[in-house]
């Protein structure tokens, strides 16, 4: 069965498309013995939405696998007077300058050595928590430490004066490319140019 060599590339991809023809059995035993999935219909819209159905399935499926390796290019100026809890977890409010800030996104202070802050664990407008703030939002978000580095103050470390970024990656950004394409903005491919050359990557 040809389409049993999709197997070495991408498995989930090693598909028959059946249009107006009978599966016989021992057909359909030997694809499930290969991993080949089969779609079967009449009418030839059906196979094409069930095809695009279980393309789209697998693409949320792999987006929800690497979602804590996408990190969405954002950079945020500091609200000087919504400064509610200057030490771990730091808890601020802050303008997003451009690109969109999500819960999980690493933060740091490119203008203090890339000093790192920690993960974003929660965003907040109005006291309603929201999954992500775009452009131009004023948000209150929660920064907690991670990982064995000593926590970072507001204040010491860092101030209204500088800007946090978000810490991207060359794994953050192909994650991106590959799985969230869709859901990045030609103004975010723009921000993402730019930290790339601020953060050096190749």
């Amino acid at each position: 069965m040809k389409a049993s060599v999709m197997l070495q590339h991408d498995r989930e991809f090693a598909c028959l498309l059946a249009f107006d023809v009978k599966v016989e059995r021992d057909a359909q035993e030997v694809a499930d013995s290969l991993g080949v999935r089969i779609f079967t219909a009449d009418i030839i819209y059906h196979l094409f939405d069930q095809f695009m159905g279980y393309k789209s399935e697998l693409l949320q499926r792999r987006k929800e696998e690497n979602k804590n390796n996408a990190v969405f290019p954002c950079r945020l100026r500091i609200l000087p007077t919504c400064i509610f809890n200057s030490r771990d977890p730091i808890v601020i409010g802050v303008t997003v300058i451009n690109g969109s800030l999500r819960a999980g996104t690493p933060i740091c202070v490119p203008s203090k050595d890339f000093i790192f802050l920690g993960i974003v664990t929660s965003l907040e407008i109005n006291n309603k928590q929201i999954e992500c703030a775009s452009t131009g939002q004023d948000v209150c978000i929660k920064i907690e430490n991670v990982g064995g580095d000593a926590p970072k103050l507001y204040g010491r470390h860092f101030d209204e004066n500088d800007v946090l970024v978000s810490r991207i990656s060359r794994e953050s950004i192909d994650t991106l490319k590959e799985y969230f394409r869709d859901d990045m903005s030609k103004t975010d491919w723009k921000l993402i140019v730019e930290l790339k050359k601020l953060f050096e990557i190749m």
